[in-house]
């Protein structure tokens, strides 16, 4: 190796541990927008609801990045979406369902997977804008219960037989 080579090399080797230990200092870690996009398709396939639009899991997804911040919990969510895309052999994210859902259920008992689970599950499910559409209408304690409100007005269901 020569002197001029091994000098450049060895400057990005100090300057890539310089702003990694100055990142890892600040706790700034960002998730890339791959990795975002790749989040928003995983909380979809997790919790599908053809209902909703992209608006209320983008705001799971950023809670999600906003907890990307930590050193490990970065870590944890990039392996865990790098391993998601050496099982299914190229980019996770673009495969067809069957392909993608089989992925998440081999991880399912992965720190990774829960992890996400448990973050969309109260981040998607405790959007009062969203339960509307899927049919919630709200706590009744604040209104009386529900035995005097409405307990028995599902509209969905078929009429009791006489």
């Amino acid at each position: 190796m020569r002197r001029r080579r091994f000098l450049a090399a060895t400057s990005a080797l100090a300057l890539t541990a310089t702003v990694s230990s100055w990142r890892i200092a600040l706790g700034q870690y960002a998730l890339s927008d791959g990795q975002t996009a790749a989040l928003l398709r995983m909380v979809r396939d997790i919790f599908p609801h053809d209902a909703l639009d992209d608006t209320p899991y983008q705001a799971v997804v950023a809670q999600i990045s906003g907890a990307a911040a930590d050193a490990s919990t970065y870590e944890m969510i990039s392996s865990g979406l790098m391993t998601l895309d050496e099982a299914t052999g190229g980019s996770w994210a673009t495969q067809d369902e069957p392909t993608r859902v089989k992925a998440l259920t081999e991880m399912q008992t992965t720190p990774f997977f829960i992890t996400v689970r448990a973050m969309s599950l109260f981040g998607l499910y405790a959007n009062p804008a969203i339960w509307p559409t899927l049919g919630y209408e709200g706590e009744s304690y604040s209104q009386g219960g529900y035995l005097f409100r409405g307990f028995d007005d599902v509209g969905w269901l078929p009429e009791p037989a006489s």
